[in-house]
């Protein structure tokens, strides 16, 4: 049986599994693959059933078709997945407090004004 899924092309799965390292998933034409935890996302994710569910249907990229057929498919170029990593990057400000940094009302009352402008223009 000559497999017509290749590397590199986007396809619809539909989640139906989830383990803690991946979800499994099946095409509409009953191919079995597998979404590795580190496929989702770039950023680090802890409980894989914050972004997927069984039962959904997302577009994935093939990574990878093993010899039997089976997927390995990647999310990170899903673009709803790209933007819930963007969101991530905004830190709050007590984020990005130094320990170095002498905290106390004097240095607060410094940084007040820059926090106040970087607020204004993420709005």
């Amino acid at each position: 049986m000559k497999n017509k899924y290749k590397k590199g092309q986007f396809i619809k799965v539909k989640v139906t599994g989830i383990q803690p390292y991946g979800a499994f998933v099946e095409t509409p034409d009953h191919v079995e693959g597998l979404i590795h935890i580190s496929e989702v996302m770039n950023d680090y994710i802890h409980n894989l059933n914050l972004f997927l569910t069984v039962g959904q249907i997302v577009k994935a990229k093939v990574i990878d078709v093993s010899e039997d057929g089976k997927l390995n498919l990647s999310l990170k170029e899903n673009d709803y997945f790209k933007r819930h990593e963007r969101k991530k990057e905004k830190k709050s400000v007590l984020e990005e407090l130094n320990q170095t940094d002498a905290i106390g009302f004097e240095s607060l009352k410094q940084k007040l004004p820059e926090w106040v402008a970087r607020a204004e223009r993420i709005q």
